[in-house]
Order: structure tokens, then sequence, then C-alpha cells
């Protein structure tokens, strides 16, 4: 007979297990101590298995006879029913009247969610790689993985390794070529080349879509030879000084064109490398590219506008504070914004900061001073034998030539509000 809901409440416990069939294999256990629950029990390719259902009154005999339903089914197909029924959520979408293929779907689906869950992440593998390689290898770890950070991380972090692909890459790669040009384009095209490569090694995927991607289809980073002529160097300066910018950078991007300097040797500069009573700069090899020292002389408007900068620091170590905390250096990206505000007062495209070195060179050229100062002032290799055995370091020919430089911007320069004794006190 079938058992009723009045029945199996006034089953009670007796001390020992006891069983109450139902139909066709189903059958409800009473516990020693009382408790209840559902079992179907059958055979499959000859042997015999119990299989539990689940607890009564959580499972009522109603919804007990409906798993039990699929079940059967299961065991007609050759199939264990733990093979469906063992699935996260599959009884009570049985309960809800769906069939066998629907819970498989959802099985699958839920197991596919839960493989892709559990593989590792573009951002993890780039984050692993920047704590495992980078800051123990590089000298500027934060600075190198910029492009990472900037360009990578917000289109690719969240998503699985193995579920990007090479054209994922490249519409990525080929738009940060649009608009950040080639240079950065092949930055990141070489980062995500690194951390797919690193990841292979690591077990963390098994393809690295960036590799197929070749680099001279990306584009050529071709050195730059972009310089100003004398009339463009007005017009920055200009418009440097008539910006709308803080006094500070206006004084910095000054100090670079008229010592030849990159962006890091300023921005990470500290007043205790700079002696005003001798008129030098000494920068550490630690910070610099060639990894030597390099002594920077230093100009009477150079020496003027650093204790200007001092005084603006307000007592920080550093000559290019952070502005919202002195204790640390300023990032070299900060005068971008005030660049670009003097580069479109006067007018001048495709120029970078950096290009300032190369506009002091070629000016220093044309004004006949001697190419291996120049070098030395640029913390630039002599070529040939004469780099080789030279170790002179022309300390009163660059302090010569940095001042005739310096002369040269001034006298450039024809606006009162810049050129004039003044000038330094402009805001």
């Amino acid at each position: 007979m079938a058992l009723t809901d009045t029945e199996i409440r006034k089953y009670k416990a007796t001390g020992k297990d006891y069983q109450k069939a139902d139909s066709r294999g189903l059958v409800m256990v009473i516990r020693e101590a009382g408790g209840k629950f559902w079992r179907y029990e059958f055979r499959l390719e000859g042997k015999k298995f119990k299989y539990g259902l689940g607890n009564y009154p959580e499972i009522s005999l109603e919804n007990a006879r409906k798993i039990h339903a699929v079940a059967r089914q299961l065991v007609e197909l050759g199939r264990h029913p733990s093979t469906l029924l063992d699935n996260p959520g599959a009884k009570q979408m049985i309960i809800d009247g769906c069939n066998i293929k629907e819970i498989e779907n959802q099985a699958a689906a839920t197991q596919e969610a839960e493989a892709v869950q559990a593989l590792i992440t573009f951002g993890e593998a780039a984050e692993k790689y920047k704590t495992e390689w980078v800051d123990m290898k590089w000298k500027d770890a934060d600075k190198g993985y910029s492009p990472v950070r900037l360009h990578l991380l917000p289109k690719l972090a969240d998503i699985p390794l193995e579920l990007i692909d090479v054209a994922g890459v490249r519409e990525l790669i080929y738009d940060i070529r649009e608009y950040k040009g080639v240079a950065t384009a092949l930055s990141c095209h070489g980062w995500a080349d690194r951390i797919f490569s690193y990841a292979i090694e690591h077990d963390y995927c098994k393809h690295n879509p960036a590799a197929l991607i070749k680099a001279a289809r990306v584009g050529n980073r071709n050195k730059r030879t972009r310089w100003l002529t004398t009339p463009e160097i007005k017009r920055y300066l200009t418009g440097l000084y008539q910006s709308n910018s803080y006094r500070g950078y206006k004084l910095a991007l000054h100090l670079i064109l008229m010592l030849a300097l990159r962006k890091s040797e300023l921005c990470g500069a500290a007043w205790s490398e700079i002696d005003f009573e001798k008129g030098e700069m000494l920068i550490p090899a630690g910070r610099m590219k060639t990894k030597k020292d390099h002594l920077v002389m230093l100009p009477t408007q150079a020496i003027e506008m650093l204790q200007e900068l001092q005084r603006l620091g307000g007592g920080s170590p550093w000559v290019m504070p952070m502005p919202t905390n002195p204790d640390r250096a300023m990032h070299n990206n900060n005068l971008d914004g005030t660049h670009n505000a003097a580069l479109a007062a006067g007018d001048i495209i495709d120029y970078n900061i950096h290009d300032h070195r190369h506009t002091a060179s070629t000016h220093l050229r044309e004004q006949g001073h001697s190419p291996e100062v120049i070098e030395t002032a640029l913390s630039h290799a002599i070529p040939g034998m004469a780099g080789t055995y030279s170790h002179a370091q022309y300390k009163t020919q660059r302090l010569e030539m940095l001042q005739s430089w310096a002369d040269f911007l001034d006298k450039v320069m024809t606006e009162r509000t810049v050129i004039q004794a003044t000038f330094r006190k402009a805001v």
C-alpha cells in the first residue's frame, strides 16, 4: 500500500531503524532516534543500490515522489541517479516541474561557470608577475608597470586568461595605438606578451595570444628627431609662462629645456643633490639611465629658478614635491598638463617633454659647441675611440655652454612679463 501523510506522521521511534515502502523502490526510513528520510532502492546492471532523496518533512511525500520518478527514469536510461540529482538545485528544479534535459542544461551551465570562475584572470596573473619579477628586478617597477595599469588592466583584469583570444588582444592593442600612439601600443603589446608567457610557465593558461600578434603589425618605434626651431622656442616659453598653471611646473619645464635633463632627473631630484655655492647638481647613478653619476653645471638662471622652487616647496626635501604629500617626490607625469598647455598656446604639434633634449642638442651644435661637451652634458656616451679613452668632465666648457644656452633662451623671449629681471616672479 502507498504511504499517506497521515500514516507518516504516526511513525515513531522504536529504538532501531525501520522502513516503510511507498512504491517502486521508494521507501521512508525511520531512524532509531525518530528522524525520517526518503530513500530509493533499485538495481542497476545487476547490482543493488540505495540512494537518499532527502529528509522528511523538508521533502514532502508529494515532492519525494516527483524526485523518485526522475530517479527511476535515470535508472531506466542506465544512469545512477546521483549523476544528475547531486547537482546543486537539481531536486528543487524537479519539484518545480523541470525535466531531465532542463536540469542537465542547468547543471552544465553551472559547471562551466564554476570552471571559468576557477580560472586565473589576467589581472591576477599580471599582479603575480609584477610581485615575483617586476618588483624584484626593475629599478622603477611602478613606473615601468604603468602601461599595464593604465591600458591593459581596465579591459582585461577580470577576464580569465583562457578566455582571452588573439582577436581580443589585437583589438585592444590597435585601440591603444589609435588613441595613445604607436609607442604606447608597442609597450602594451610587450607587457601582454610577457604576462602571458609568465602565465604559461606557471600553468595558469596554455596559450599566449599576444605572441601571435607581430609587433611589426602594430607599428615601428622610430627614433624621435623632433626639436623646436627658434620661433617655436619663443612661442613655447611664452605660452608656458602665460598658461594658467602652477608656477613650479612652469619653472621645471624651463629648467628641463635649459639643462637638457630628462623628466625623471629633475622630478626625482632632492635638494641634497644640489650645491648652490658650487653651482652644481650631482645626480646619483641610481637615478640615471646610464647607471653613472652625472654632474650638471648650473647657469645663473638655473640657480635662481631652483631657489624659487625651494621656496615654493615649503621645506620639502624634494625639488619637485608631490602636491598632496611634500615628503614624496612628484610623479613625472604631473608636468604633462602644463607642457600641453604651452604647446596649445604656441600652436606646436608632435612635441613631447623629452624632445627638449633634442632641441638643446640641435641648437648647441648649430652654435658651434664641441660635440664631446654636448654629449657629456646630455649624459651620453661619446662614440668612437674618444669615448673609450676620455674621462674628461669638461666642467668649465659645460658651464660656459649652458650659460650661453640659458642666455640664448632669455634673448629669444620678447614678452616683458617673461624675459625681464622679474620674469621668474611672474605668476
